[in-house]
């Protein structure tokens, strides 16, 4: 599979793993699937291969490097920005309709995509915590990714590309370690404020989204082939229980026994004896190996191409917005605490909600969405001589 033709067509394999990610987030919200989290980082390594993908395809054309940035951000912003102000609208209406007005102190951050530095810093004093907006950190995070990655991909020649990339992405633990140091040197020392800082700090998982960008570099170059793929599983094994095995001996040691020996190792508040460092070393290496596997049609990823699934996968992006504010209403109209429920309950919870959610997904993904984004192709297009056919590649 080319690159090129990658960034033209959709990948139902892919679309059915990204179906997946957002499955894992809401189960976790459903106090189902307590590394659910995790999706969140398997979201940012197919984002940093799908839109490597279109710059090695040249899907952002423009004279200079000024033009291609601003192809780049404008398609972007197309494929994000309805649907996420749509969602934000949503919440504005319920939020006046309960006359909560709290939680409106964020909209500035929220609009500007920095609302993960007002969650770790608290510019705004106010703050007020409010289930159905928490999970858009991940947006500012991703969107500040895109304002970083093309100074790399549209800046440095090809050829030093890669290798810059891979030293990037071998900085990532040193970048997490140096922010929770800086963040302790200045009082930030509560477990919970440190591990929540590093898990939403923009410049600490880098590397996730780098990752998936090197894949479609491999990927492009043909060097994704069966060897490469045992290699990175391998690789991604031996990382993830190398981490396991010495936190859970660090837990021993502190004197944990049974089943507390495996808390704050892929889940609970991981930080203290660097966790809030390695943690997502073994994250990233786990998403990688799924993605390449599933890259590679690998034995067992058929089903990700699933036709439904994948359809679940197409319209994930609304699916994450979504499903935050879905639960939250279904709990208060319902007037319980899925934290509280049994796990039958706790099932049924979570099937009614991802069953909203995917309905409310396919509308925003079908009547708002899909046409906006042909719209602003059809006027980013040059016509053709007497013809109005366009040829731009269309936002992935």
């Amino acid at each position: 599979m080319s690159g090129a033709r990658g960034a033209t067509r959709r990948i139902d394999a892919l679309d059915g793993l990204r179906a997946v990610a957002m499955t894992m987030v809401v189960a976790q919200h459903c106090h189902l699937l307590p590394f659910g989290w995790t999706g969140v980082w398997l979201f940012f390594l197919i984002s940093g291969y799908v839109i490597t993908l279109g710059f090695l395809a040249g899907a952002y054309p423009g004279r200079g490097f000024g033009a291609r940035y601003g192809a780049f951000m404008a398609a972007r912003a197309a494929r994000i920005v309805p649907a996420y102000l749509l969602y934000l609208g949503a919440c504005l209406a319920v939020l006046l309709a309960l006359a909560h007005t709290g939680p409106l102190g964020d909209l500035p951050y929220l609009l500007s995509f920095t609302f993960n530095w007002q969650m770790i810093f608290g510019f705004w004093p106010g703050h007020v915590d409010w289930a159905p907006l928490g999970h858009l950190w991940t947006l500012s995070v991703e969107q500040q990714f895109y304002l970083l990655y093309p100074l790399l991909a549209l800046g440095l020649p090809r050829r030093w590309q890669s290798g810059a990339i891979a030293a990037l992405i071998a900085t990532g633990p040193l970048l997490r370690w140096g922010f929770a140091q800086a963040l302790a040197a200045h009082g930030v020392t509560e477990p919970g404020d440190l591990a929540f800082a590093v898990y939403a700090a923009t410049p600490c998982h880098l590397d996730a989204f780098l990752l998936g960008a090197l894949v479609a570099r491999l990927e492009r170059g043909q060097h994704l082939d069966a060897a490469t793929g045992r290699r990175i599983a391998i690789a991604a094994a031996a990382i993830a229980l190398a981490y396991a095995a010495t936190y859970v001996a660090i837990n021993r040691a502190l004197g944990a026994t049974g089943i507390d020996m495996l808390r704050n190792v892929i889940s609970g508040v991981l930080a203290g004896q660097q966790r809030e460092v390695f943690v997502y070393l073994a994250v990233d290496a786990l998403a990688l190996a799924v993605l390449v596997h599933t890259l590679r049609r690998g034995r067992g990823s058929a089903w990700l191409g699933w036709a439904p699934l994948a359809w679940v996968g197409r319209v994930s992006y609304g699916g994450y917005l979504f499903h935050a504010l879905v639960l939250w209403g279904l709990a208060r109209s319902l007037g319980l605490n899925s934290a509280e429920l049994p796990v039958a309950g706790r099932l049924l919870f979570f099937a009614a909600g991802c069953s909203l959610t995917v309905v409310l997904a396919s509308a925003s993904f079908v009547w708002v969405e899909q046409p906006l984004a042909r719209r602003w192709r059809r006027g980013r297009a040059p016509a053709a001589p007497g013809r109005g056919a366009s040829s731009t590649p269309r936002v992935a």
